[in-house]
């Protein structure tokens, strides 16, 4: 018999989709679908394929909505702009959240408008609904195992459902719930916001029935990463069991150990199933074009099915040094400050100076490494204080030029970036952030028309190795997570100084902020990992622990969503201040 897979974008997508996507303005947009349509349509596993297709084409557009893509916005940009990288003013206001403040016109009409991710839950609704409506026999023609393809279908709906709300309980907090689908928008109740901890309850219980639905593997390699697989389900529940143990109680430092556990036997059984291995560090910027074989889910955005993006954050860092036409002025950048607490090495070079050796001050060469200085012959450190030219210039001195006879005044060490670090090596050149470079162009001959062809990460083995270094810190093991940081250093070979297991713990969840800033970077995790870890206090100038206390970390809601259902109210911090 013939097999069907589940090809993520084919043209019948757009029947299934249309309705979602224009029919209606309410809040919560439900796909009308009366009962003749659905009769036709819900007859065969074309009909499912669309479905599910459209459902993943409605999560790529939730998650890339708007300036340089709402997922790093939510997930990277809103942390400082001296943490992981500046926004250049461009007059929509987008950096503004950098400083906190989320409340100017461009940035709470997009980012703080949830409709995009209700049409995604709404599709899943629908799917959830129709798919075990249908008479078997119309799909026993094309598959062997009947139950076994609707599981497929159900379980990848039931994932995104989860994936989803989980996005937008970690963005605005307390979020309407909608689990059921409604025929008619029209007639559909308006909800209220419904409590986070129930929310993400409901995430668990999609979790549970999902990874019961859904397989470890993929029928063909077409799937590898971009479909939902078991390994997906279980990566999103590791994740809300660390977010619901460090978020129940936002006055505590102290996680729930319940969730705490059940995290670390979730990781335990992800990364045991053997179905991830770490990405080989000679190839290391593969994984970040898509498919690798350490990816457990990522969003499709490949050019070489029209899916690359010409708004992907990744080319609002990029310079004409890398993409053909574009300037010498992104509209982001790695500020040193980054580099310096993630990156920074002391550099070595050789130049001369004069130093008071107790009698007379003697014209002398030196070795320097950092800002300290060495007398060449003898290594014989010598304190700055007691060199006369760098005193004023750590890490300076007079380099001989045979080119003119003479001395020129040149830094020649200091501290930059760890060139031996893997990740620094390929991700970072300079200011430019290099991580997603794939360009494609669609007018090759010309090199015009330049698309970003590298998939968007969500989970990845590193992450699920990384987090249980997080677990063991809940958990007071810190010899463990000093050991899962130093193995990350060991791999990439960091310069860094190994973590002492014998460090206290607030220094060594430190150091594993310093770990998740260098493996994570523009993944859109980090602004949520200082929040679990309550590292926000080292990293994020604008978050005050009384703002954090008061879920000041989460989004308000555009004003405009009041008007079409009067049960909505403001996100709670952000009352009186919209």
């Amino acid at each position: 018999m013939k097999k069907y897979s589940i090809r993520l974008y084919i043209p019948a997508v757009l029947a299934i989709m249309i309705s979602i996507t224009s029919s209606c303005k309410k809040v919560l947009e439900q796909e009308p679908r009366n009962s003749t349509y659905a009769d036709v349509y819900w007859q065969s596993v074309r009909d499912c394929e669309a479905a599910v297709a459209g459902n993943y084409s409605l999560l790529r557009a939730a998650f890339a909505y708007g300036t340089c893509m709402s997922y790093y916005m939510y997930g990277d940009a809103e942390t400082s702009s001296s943490t992981y990288f500046t926004m250049n003013y461009t007059g929509d206001g987008l950096e503004g959240i950098q400083g906190g403040d989320f409340t100017f016109k461009y940035n709470i009409e997009s980012l703080g408008d949830w409709t995009r991710f209700y049409k995604v839950i709404a599709m899943s609704n629908i799917i959830l609904t129709k798919v075990p409506q249908i008479d078997d026999a119309l799909l026993a023609k094309d598959v062997d195992d009947v139950a076994a393809y609707k599981n497929k279908v159900m379980g990848q709906a039931l994932f995104l459902r989860a994936l989803t709300y989980f996005q937008l309980t970690r963005v605005f907090g307390d979020v309407p719930l909608v689990t059921e689908a409604y025929d008619d928008p029209l007639t559909a109740p308006q909800l209220p916001r419904t409590d986070r901890l129930v929310v993400m309850k409901q995430i668990e219980d999609d979790c549970h029935q999902a990874m019961l639905m859904l397989n470890w593997g993929y029928e063909n390699i077409s799937e590898r990463a971009v479909t939902a697989n078991r390994g997906s389900v279980y990566a999103l529940l590791a994740h809300l069991y660390l977010w619901r143990a460090t978020t129940t109680n936002l006055s505590s430092t102290e996680p729930v150990a319940e969730d705490v556990n059940s995290a670390d036997t979730t990781l335990q059984t992800l990364i045991n199933s053997g179905g991830y291995i770490q990405q080989d560090t000679a190839k290391y910027g593969d994984q970040f074009i898509g498919r690798s074989a350490e990816s457990i889910f990522e969003i499709n955005m490949n050019e070489n099915t029209q899916e690359g993006s010409s708004s992907h954050i990744g080319l609002y860092f990029l310079t004409g040094a890398y993409v053909n036409n574009y300037g010498y002025t992104p509209r982001l950048w790695v500020p040193s400050s980054y580099t310096n607490t993630h990156y920074s090495v002391p550099l070595e070079g050789e130049g001369w100076d004069y130093w008071w050796n107790g009698t007379e001050w003697a014209w002398t060469e030196f070795k320097v490494i950092g800002v300290k200085y060495y007398l060449k012959d003898t290594n014989e450190e010598i304190p700055i204080d007691y060199i006369y030219y760098a005193y004023d210039n750590p890490g300076w001195a007079y380099v001989y030029n045979a080119d003119i006879d003479d001395f020129d005044y040149l830094q020649v060490a200091g501290f930059g970036g760890d060139a031996k670090d893997v990740r620094y090596r390929n991700n970072f050149a300079g200011t430019v952030c290099t991580k997603y470079k794939n360009i494609v162009y669609r007018n090759p001959a010309k090199q015009t028309e330049g698309y970003l062809s590298n998939n968007m990460v969500i989970f990845r083995l590193s992450d699920m190795k990384l987090l249980q270094a997080e677990v063991a810190i809940y958990k007071n093991n810190l010899q463990t997570a000093a050991d899962i940081i130093n193995a990350f250093r060991d791999r990439n070979n960091s310069s860094s100084d190994r973590v002492s297991a014998t460090d206290t713990k607030y220094n060594i969840t430190y150091q594993y902020m310093i770990e998740r800033g260098r493996e994570m970077y523009l993944e859109g995790h980090l602004y949520f990992d200082l929040m679990r870890t309550r590292m926000f206090v080292e990293f994020i100038p604008w978050l005050s622990e009384s703002r954090f206390a008061a879920g000041g970390f989460f989004w308000p809601i555009n004003p405009t969503l009041f008007n079409d259902n009067r049960f909505l109210t403001q996100t709670a911090y952000w009352r009186g201040k919209v």
